[in-house]
C-alpha cells in the first residue's frame, strides 16, 4: 500500500468510526450515525455531578460589621493583563513566603460575591516592581470562589523608597484591584499592622492586616486575612 493510499485508508477508517463520511473540503454526518449516549446511559458509578450555585460550606453572612474599604490609587506600576494564577512569584523568589486569604462580600446584601477578579501586584526584596510586560514576577490574578473566598501565595512585600537613597519610605503593601459584574471596581492597598513605616501618609490602619507566622512541612511562612467589601 502506497503512503498516499495508507493515509486515505486511515482517514476514512477514523471518520467511519466517528460516524462521519468524508468528501473534499467537508465533513458530513453519516445517515445511520447514532446519538452520543447521555449520562443516564452510562454506568452509575462513573457519573460526576457538577453543581454550580451557593456552596454548602462556609458562612453566608459575615460574622462582623461590613465596612467600606478605603480606596487608594493604582500607583504608577499597575499593568493590565497579569496572568491568572494562585502563586504570584516564581520558584526561588527571595523573600518571606506569604499566603493571603479572605472573602469578597457585597455591602448591600451581606452575601459573598463569587466570580470577582482580584488583580494583585507588589515589589520584590530589591524594592522593584516587575515591568508587567516581559516580567510578571509578583503579579497575578485570582477569582473568588462560590463562597466568595480567595487565596494566593507570593512573598511579603517590603517597605521601599520611591526615590532611591531618599528619606521617604512607602509602607509595605499589596496593591489590589477588584472587579465584579454589578459592583464598583475597587482599587486599594493592603498594609501591615507591624509595619515600621506607618508615617507614610498613605498608610491606612483600617486596611492593615496582622501577619501570622506558621510552619508546615518543615517550611516557615506568613499568612494574613483581608476581606473585601464591594459596593453596587
Amino acid at each position: 500500500m502506497s503512503e498516499q493510499n495508507r493515509r486515505t485508508f486511515l482517514t476514512s477508517s477514523a471518520l467511519a468510526g466517528l460516524g462521519l463520511a468524508s468528501s473534499p473540503g467537508s465533513l458530513i454526518l453519516r445517515a445511520d450515525a447514532q446519538a452520543t449516549p447521555t449520562v443516564a446511559d452510562t454506568d452509575e458509578a462513573h457519573r460526576v455531578l457538577i453543581q454550580m450555585g451557593p456552596a454548602a460550606e462556609g458562612p453566608s453572612t459575615p460574622d462582623r460589621e461590613l465596612k467600606k474599604i478605603t480606596p487608594q490609587p493604582y500607583g504608577p506600576f499597575y499593568k493590565a493583563g497579569a496572568p491568572f494564577r494562585g502563586k504570584l512569584c516564581p520558584p526561588g523568589e527571595p523573600g518571606v513566603t506569604f499566603v493571603l486569604t479572605g472573602r469578597v462580600w457585597a455591602l448591600d446584601t451581606r452575601r459573598p460575591v463569587s466570580g470577582a477578579v482580584l488583580d494583585v501586584w507588589h515589589v520584590d526584596t530589591k524594592e522593584k516592581y516587575s515591568d508587567g510586560v516581559n516580567d510578571f514576577r509578583n503579579r497575578g490574578r485570582v477569582i473568588s470562589s462560590e463562597t466568595g473566598s480567595y487565596e494566593l501565595e507570593s512573598i511579603r512585600p517590603i517597605p521601599y523608597r520611591p526615590n532611591q537613597g531618599g528619606d521617604f519610605w512607602r509602607c509595605a503593601h499589596f496593591h489590589l484591584l477588584v472587579v465584579a459584574p454589578g459592583y464598583r471596581p475597587l482599587v486599594t492597598e493592603i498594609h501591615f499592622q507591624d509595619d515600621p513605616h506607618k508615617k507614610d501618609p498613605m498608610y491606612r490602619a483600617e486596611n492593615a492586616i496582622a501577619a501570622q507566622s506558621r510552619t508546615a512541612n518543615g517550611r516557615t511562612f506568613e499568612t494574613g486575612v483581608f476581606d473585601i467589601v464591594l459596593e453596587r
